[in-house]
Formats: structure tokens, C-alpha cells, sequence
């Protein structure tokens, strides 16, 4: 079966598998190549690919897993992959990390900016007649 996964931030993921494990809040799925057609939500969690002799994992969070037409497909606001699941799990959490450590990096730079248009507001006395 073919496995695609996308996120938000346009990464995609093409890949051949023989059968996935989906691991959400509400259990585990095991889907086949010949699977019901199925849309599964995870909130936190992981699909376990097996490529025959080698599995590797990928770890998920608001995502949306669709099969059908032999096609399991992954759309996830966050997804990181590991040859273990230890391995997916760390770099997935490096990656929260790395986005928290910008988000607060950019909150104080704007508001570092948003200072410095107010003080040159008052300097410039606009506004006032």
C-alpha cells in the first residue's frame, strides 16, 4: 500500500508499506492493504509502518488518517519520524522545542518594536494639533 503524509508546514512523505498501526486516544488500528476504507482522528500519537524486515514510526499530533484505494494518508498539524519510536518521539519534542524557542524569540521582538513605534509616536508628537 502507499503511505503520504503532509503537515502544515507543506512536508510531505512518499512512501511503500506492507501494513501500519495507528495509535490515537481511542486505541490501535492495524490497517491492511485490503482495510475498509477508514478516517481515523488523532489527537496525540503514532503510526507504526512496517516495510517487511524494518519498521519505523511517526510520531503525530492533530492529525486526520485517511485509507482508501490502497492509500493511507496523513494529514497532521505536526509529524517527526524515527527508526524507534524513543527516536521519533525525541525529535518530535526537539522540533516543539525549537518552534517554542522561536515563537517567544518573535513575541519579544515584536514587542520590542511596538516599544520603540510608540516612543517614536510621542517624539514625533503625531497626532496632536
Amino acid at each position: 500500500m502507499i503511505f503520504k503524509v503532509l503537515t502544515q508546514q507543506g512536508k510531505t512523505l512518499t512512501d511503500e508499506i506492507d501494513f501500519a498501526v495507528v495509535k490515537s486516544q481511542d486505541g490501535e488500528v492495524g490497517i491492511l492493504d485490503n482495510h475498509i476504507p477508514i478516517v481515523i482522528s488523532v489527537k496525540e500519537g503514532y503510526v507504526k509502518l512496517d516495510h517487511g524486515q524494518e519498521e519505523t514510526f511517526l510520531v503525530i499530533e492533530q492529525a486526520v488518517v485517511e485509507f482508501r484505494d490502497h492509500t493511507l494518508s496523513i494529514l497532521a498539524l505536526e509529524a517527526q519520524m524515527g527508526k524507534t519510536l524513543e527516536q521519533a518521539k525525541h525529535a518530535f519534542d526537539a522540533m516543539k522545542k525549537e518552534k517554542l524557542e522561536l515563537t517567544k524569540k518573535e513575541s519579544i521582538d515584536f514587542f520590542k518594536l511596538e516599544k520603540e513605534l510608540k516612543e517614536n509616536i510621542m517624539k514625533s508628537k503625531a497626532g496632536q494639533l
